[in-house]
């Protein structure tokens, strides 16, 4: 069993459609940290018409934003995580967690003996 190992994947999903996983909070987190939608994209190798449409696909379902944007000015934009993005990342990530721990645990209870 030392080579056996389970994958975990969490999404949320309402109506059947994803709302929020693993890649949209690497997103929101790359955002975060470069204050920049096309930027975040930029370095996830992503399209930005691909990351607008993720998070606008999220916001949509959830019923909330999660970008402040700003255009242009002297600085030239950006974006910001509002609070309720900064709320569903820190739940999504505790969630993770803990679930991961849980489910490791009855991952040796079950698959001991493989």
């Amino acid at each position: 069993m030392e080579n056996l190992e389970m994958e975990y994947k969490f999404r949320i999903i309402k109506d059947e459609k994803k709302v929020f996983g693993e890649g949209p909070c690497i997103l929101l987190e790359e955002i975060d940290k470069l204050g920049s939608l096309s930027k975040a994209c930029e370095q996830l190798n992503m399209s930005y018409s691909k990351g607008w449409s993720i998070i606008n696909n999220a916001e949509k379902i959830l019923g909330y934003e999660l970008l402040e944007t700003q255009t242009g000015g002297i600085d030239g934009g950006g974006s910001h995580l509002t609070q309720n993005a900064r709320k569903l990342i820190k739940a999504y990530r505790a969630y993770c967690a803990e679930a991961e721990e849980v489910l490791q645990e009855l991952f040796k209870k079950y698959f001991r003996e493989l």
